[in-house]
């Protein structure tokens, strides 16, 4: 395994909260589970450390970084202002998601597991965005929901934020089926910020 690769195990792992916020990374542990050296490990730590996703403390050693209202505040109307952008600039091909994102909702109501639901509700949202036929905004808002999978992994863990969430869901299939670009981009912005503001409340 090399350097990058060994990073992004460890991202992926914080990031899915498979290594929960606050909690002590054993580098000993980690090198002997990849079968490297603590040296790549200590340095894949100290990058993602610079991203903001470990912390030092000098008692504990790295830690998975806790979660952060700021970063709620911070990430969450940026993905919302994206994604109504994406969805306001789909054009004529928006009416043509409508199945797939209804079927994606039912399943996504239907769930009973926080992962699945997470799972359901992230390919809801690429779903939503994937025809607006620019790349880059698509990949942006990739990045940033990327970031943020800790924090939903939170917040779908209530059977409540899911029943709420997916009939946000559903006001976004109705709008895109009758081809309402505006009101469609209004409801998946309306979705993220709630979710942001659910969020910040356990603060």
């Amino acid at each position: 395994m090399n350097r990058a690769e060994l990073e992004e195990l460890l991202r992926d792992r914080i990031l899915a909260a498979e290594i929960a916020p606050g909690e002590r990374i054993n580098e000993s542990a980690v090198a002997a589970e990849l079968g490297v050296s603590r040296t790549p490990v200590r340095e894949a730590l100290l990058r993602l450390e610079g991203g903001g996703l470990v912390r030092f403390d000098r008692g504990r050693g790295f830690l998975a970084a806790p979660l952060s209202a700021a970063e709620v505040r911070e990430t969450y109307p940026i993905i919302a202002q994206l994604e109504a952008l994406a969805v306001s600039t789909t054009g004529p091909a928006l009416r043509g998601l409508a199945p797939e994102l209804a079927e994606l909702n039912t399943a996504f109501a239907a769930a009973t597991e926080a992962a699945r639901a997470h799972e359901l509700d992230a390919e809801f949202h690429r779903t939503v965005v994937s025809r607006c036929g620019n790349a880059r905004l698509i990949a942006l808002i990739g990045g940033l929901w990327r970031n943020i999978r800790r924090y939903e992994h939170v917040y779908f863990a209530g059977d409540r934020e899911r029943r709420r969430s997916a009939a946000e869901h559903a006001a976004i299939v109705d709008a895109v089926a009758a081809g309402d670009a505006a009101a469609a981009a209004r409801a998946v912005a309306d979705n993220t910020t709630e979710s942001m503001h659910l969020l910040l409340a356990r603060w």
